[in-house]
């Protein structure tokens, strides 16, 4: 429960924050989610009970502003850059994800997990101060904070359009892929690197990853989403290939890079697509629903991969393959992405 309640809560929530940014305004909705999330992180560390553990970490889910976040970005950015824009989100929310595999492991071994927390608390605190005396919102977003936009119904309708539906699948079977493959892709190189050696791994990725998102995300900006995507989901199915049917270690490596390299691109590309797609006055649920599906699919990857890994490692990267060609063939016969 501690453990998972964080994404679940995200999941929950992120529809509902993003709709009542596009209300109230980015700036406010951030600024909260940033004391609620700095607040949980400080239960957490202060606490040797479970039960407040648990709670804390619910505080830190409730703090559920990916969504308003892109929202934001989209609001400042014209559309021919779009793709660019969440190309750097991506590579800070990427490069944050791989830090983490890096120095959590080292920092809370020596520190220990309460400093984790404290750390998160200050994170919070840095951009809670960076939100309110930084940052401002376009008047695209002020128009929407005075009550203009359709109705929780018009939402409803736009969910119900073919694109923005293939999007949200593409994004959950993104980070089904994603979870599954952190979780077993190390459990596999352990057997040839000591856990304190897999930075020499990921750094690299990190790189090449950072490298085919700007250049691809350039590429989606001048010609469009739908290649680029498709594109990417298909090299997720072959490195999953690669992975199913070669275990040894340089196989192991090469399918994990070219993973790491179309995951990086798809993380860029589907939020920018989503953002176009969406009706500027409610951007901020769109997005909700599209990071409410990557958020589901991170719970139901970490679930699959731990079932089935003890029962054969291998068929997970077989159901990833045949889920990542499902989502890309979606992707293929939708009549506009992005």
């Amino acid at each position: 429960m501690a453990f998972g309640l964080y994404g679940l809560t995200q999941a929950v929530l992120q529809i509902p924050v993003g709709y009542l940014s596009d209300r109230v305004g980015r700036k406010p909705v951030v600024a909260l989610g940033l004391i609620i999330f700095g607040s949980g992180s400080i239960i957490a560390a202060v606490t040797d009970n479970i039960y407040i553990l648990i709670l804390g970490r619910f505080l830190q889910g409730g703090g559920a502003i990916a969504s308003t976040c892109f929202a934001w970005v989209s609001d400042l950015t014209h559309e021919s850059k779009r793709n660019m824009a969440m190309a750097f989100m991506g590579i800070a929310v990427g490069g944050s994800v791989v830090l983490g595999m890096i120095l959590g492991p080292l920092i809370g071994g020596r520190m220990g997990v309460a400093f984790l927390f404290c750390m998160g608390a200050v994170f919070s605190l840095a951009g809670l101060y960076s939100t309110v005396w930084h940052m401002k919102e376009a008047p695209r977003a002020q128009s929407a904070a005075a009550g203009f936009g359709a109705s929780p119904l018009g939402i409803i309708k736009e969910f119900s359009n073919y694109g923005l539906t293939s999007l949200n699948i593409a994004g959950f079977t993104v980070n089904v892929c994603m979870i599954s493959t952190f979780f077993l892709v190390p459990l596999r190189l352990s057997k040839d690197f000591e856990m304190s050696q897999l930075w020499q791994v990921y750094v690299p990725l990190a790189v090449l990853g950072a490298a085919a998102m700007m250049i691809c995300s350039s590429r989606a900006d001048r010609a469009g989403s739908k290649k680029v995507i498709t594109g990417s989901l298909m090299a997720l199915a072959v490195a999953f290939m690669i992975l199913f049917a070669a275990p040894g270690v340089k196989h192991t490596l090469a399918g994990f890079a070219l993973f790491f390299a179309a995951f990086s691109i798809l993380e860029a590309v589907l939020p920018a697509a989503v953002t176009k797609m969406a009706d500027p006055e409610n951007r901020g649920a769109i997005i909700g629903m599209f990071n409410l599906s990557q958020f589901m699919g991170t719970f139901v990857g970490g679930l699959l991969a731990g079932w089935l890994a003890d029962v054969s490692e291998s068929s997970v990267f077989l159901i990833l393959a045949v889920g990542s060609i499902a989502a890309a063939a979606r992707i293929h016969r939708a009549p506009k992405v992005g």
